[in-house]
């Protein structure tokens, strides 16, 4: 399993977004610690949809992104669980760090983040949502494609824009068509949406390629006052509502 070189040598970025929802408290403790989340998108909505993060953790464009895609096709229920307890990772850890890192703080068994996910989808059924998407951002889309290869998952799909750690390989299990939205870094990511569709679920997982833009573009390593990142990202949003709609309503 390796991780996308833009991943380890691109840094993350200084940008601004006023945040349109608000932090909550998990309603179940974590290894007996309470944890946070991310909470956005119209309340009334029974469409829930659990984000990942990427590695630097909460950032101005990674919340923008999940304040756009929670209002989108008519609005979800939105939840980005906080999966680090000291914060992302710094610049300065970055490069020939990160592996280390993410082994420490963001290993999907020893840090418990399906346990995390799954403590956000209970939230969100218990304020009306019946239906459940997850996507993620570099490293998260992996821990999304994860909890959606679970025995008894709660998930229609999986995916995200710019995936670390994608292959046919590592989506064997995954139990839902995906939606992969790669940036010119990534590999050619055809073969591992097939691999998926090969599974023969009632709805076809979804791949666009942008390549105009690198690998981060909707996270922690995105600056959407660059015209063609914000072109992008919007289309990322745009993509990313539609396909999560169209399941929910096919279910």
């Amino acid at each position: 399993m390796s991780l996308v070189d833009a991943c380890c040598n691109t840094p993350s970025t200084e940008a601004h977004w006023h945040n349109k929802g608000e932090y909550q408290t998990l309603g179940t403790k974590i290894a007996g610690e309470d944890r946070r989340t991310y909470r956005t998108g119209p309340k009334d909505s029974k469409r829930g949809l659990i984000a990942v993060y990427d590695i630097f953790g909460y950032h101005p464009t990674g919340i923008q992104f999940f304040d756009r895609v929670a209002l989108s096709h008519g609005g979800f229920q939105l939840s980005a669980p906080d999966f680090f307890k000291n914060g992302g990772i710094t610049n300065e850890q970055m490069g020939a760090g990160v592996m280390p890192w993410i082994h420490e703080n963001a290993d999907f068994k020893k840090n418990h983040i399906n346990e995390i996910i799954l403590a956000a989808v209970e939230d969100l059924r218990k304020d009306g949502c019946t239906s459940f998407s997850i996507f993620g951002q570099c490293w998260g889309a992996l821990m999304a494609v994860n909890a959606a290869s679970q025995e008894g998952q709660p998930f229609l799909t999986a995916g995200g824009p710019h995936p670390s750690f994608f292959s046919i390989e590592t989506l064997k299990d995954v139990k839902v068509p995906v939606i992969i939205l790669a940036s010119k870094d990534e590999a050619d990511m055809i073969p591992v949406a097939e691999s998926v569709d090969a599974k023969g679920f009632a709805i076809k997982s979804v791949h666009k390629r942008y390549d105009n833009v690198h690998h981060g573009w909707t996270g922690g390593r995105g600056d959407w006052t660059i015209a063609e990142q914000r072109e992008a990202g919007l289309d990322a949003v745009d993509q990313l509502g539609a396909f999560f709609a169209k399941v929910a309503a096919a279910n």
